[in-house]
């Protein structure tokens, strides 16, 4: 969206022109602890992805390991 100027002089005064510039520059600095704080929540996120998964496979393991136990407890002829 682009903005049509009539070319006409905006006068403002010089403290609220400072004022104005005091809040963009509040709102940058908010801005920049916003994204520090997603890079800070992604990269939590990134680490706790990486335990469940390392907890999926421990649990996956235990599960081979008890099938193989039950097999030799309950078709021990098959095994040997």
């Amino acid at each position: 969206m682009q903005e049509q100027r009539t070319g006409a002089p905006v006068f403002v005064k010089i403290d609220e022109y400072k004022e104005i510039l005091d809040v963009l520059e509040m709102v940058k600095s908010k801005i920049r602890e916003i994204r520090e704080t997603l890079g800070s929540i992604n990269s939590l996120r990134n680490e706790e992805d990486g335990e469940l998964s390392m907890w999926n496979n421990t649990i996956n393991e235990i599960e081979r390991k008890i099938e193989g136990i039950d097999k030799i407890m309950f078709e021990p002829e098959q095994t040997w």
